[in-house]
């Protein structure tokens, strides 16, 4: 027994340094950026701090991000970058893409989404009484919360009305159902049961579109827009809701309810759902945001409106701890209120962390509110990300998105 344990101490041993080596490199590998912009005909100077050298492939150009470096370049374009830790231990590729100068108008007003799914979303299963007085649920064993139905009988549809009036057609005949699971198509077979007034039912919950109200983030020059720097999400598989379409519409801000305790605060709000109150389109629904259009008379009126200013775009490395700003509407206005910067992160999509200094908004909102999510952070004069998330257990904390994150997703 003692020479197990012996053998057992002596294998520790000698796995610990290359435990260690292993969660060293992962680190390192983290707090390097996937992709690095610049722009062209300027000179960008990128300080990383981090023991690694990267190759630009395409000219054989080598950079040591372990000091400051200032990268040039004339022609935009995407270059691969091979990275190396201590120019020996080989990492992934990155991408070094060079853009021509551009801004964007940073947002900051409120809005109203209304999403359509891309087919019908199952939100539950559940059972109900049959004819005989039996508690059944069909469905319970075939689909799944988050599946979307696409078709029945090979019948495609896309509203929840649809369905269930095929289901109760169906006399309990067997229905093949076409449904969208993990992004792969698939066919499953139920057979609807008769319930206790003589309907024909699945035993399930469905839906066909989402509503609700965050922030814009920025308009381009375009009459792009990318607002919210987080997916609407399905309430049910908590997955980002998948989209056919959807149309972003003018709210109307009441009041505001400020976060206390475990209870986060809220935009209050109304939304009118006509025609003649639409902004744009919504064309995309992302981890990292809503994404669509605006007409050209629509997106001008805007920026008149709220008297958007263009910045420039800045880099997840050129984020850095310290001082900076969100812009939120507050009193039917945009203003700038500081907030401290505490942490910056390559590893998720929780970017930036900070904390609301302005003593003005935490009178008026305690910090962060649901609503406010797409609010630009503004740091050194340039645009660099979005609030996404506030702290469940302070409103004072939240999380923000880098703008470049944002961006990529579009």
């Amino acid at each position: 027994m003692k020479t197990r344990h012996r053998n057992l101490l002596i294998l520790f041993f000698i796995a610990l340094p290359f435990l260690i080596t292993l969660l060293y490199v992962y680190n390192i590998y983290s707090d390097i950026p996937k992709e690095i912009y610049v722009y062209s005909n300027r000179d960008t100077i990128i300080s990383l701090d981090i023991p690694v050298t990267a190759v630009i492939k395409e000219t054989s150009q080598t950079v040591n991000f372990s000091r400051p470096v200032t990268i040039q370049a004339k022609q935009t374009g995407n270059y691969s970058l091979e990275y190396k830790l201590f120019n020996l231990i080989s990492l992934p590729s990155g991408k070094l893409s060079v853009l021509d100068s551009g801004n964007l108008y940073a947002g900051g007003f409120p809005v109203g989404f209304y999403l359509k799914t891309d087919g019908v979303l199952v939100a539950d299963t559940a059972q109900f009484t049959d004819y005989y007085g039996n508690q059944v649920s069909p469905s319970s064993d075939s689909l799944l919360c988050g599946d979307y139905i696409v078709d029945i009988n090979g019948e495609s549809l896309s509203e929840k009305k649809k369905v269930a009036d095929i289901i109760d057609k169906s006399q309990g005949e067997t229905l093949n159902i076409g449904i969208i699971r993990n992004e792969q198509y698939e066919t499953v077979s139920i057979t609807p049961v008769m319930d206790s007034d003589g309907k024909f039912k699945l035993g399930i919950w469905v839906k066909d579109d989402s509503q609700g109200i965050g922030t814009v983030t920025y308009i381009d020059k375009d009459g792009n827009y990318g607002a919210l720097g987080h997916g609407i999400n399905d309430s049910s598989s908590g997955n980002v809701l998948k989209i056919s379409n959807g149309f972003l519409y003018k709210t109307n801000i009441l009041s505001i309810t400020k976060g206390h305790g475990d209870v986060p605060g809220e935009y209050i709000g109304t939304i009118d759902y006509s025609p003649s109150n639409r902004l744009g389109l919504i064309k995309e629904n992302t981890s990292c945001g809503v994404y669509g259009t605006l007409s050209k008379d629509k997106c001008d009126n805007l920026i008149n409106q709220y008297d958007l200013k263009p910045f420039e775009i800045g880099f997840n490395y050129q984020v850095h701890k310290g001082e900076a700003y969100v812009q939120v509407y507050l009193n039917g206005c945009i203003n700038d209120y500081k907030i401290e910067i505490t942490d910056i992160s390559n590893k998720s999509e929780k970017n930036i962390t900070f904390k609301c200094v302005s003593e003005e908004l935490l009178e008026k909102t305690n910090g962060i509110v649901q609503g406010m999510s797409g609010c630009p952070i503004i740091q050194d004069g340039k645009i660099v990300g979005a609030v996404t998330h506030v702290f469940i257990s302070d409103s004072t904390m939240g999380y923000g998105i880098f703008i470049q994150s944002m961006l990529n997703k579009r």
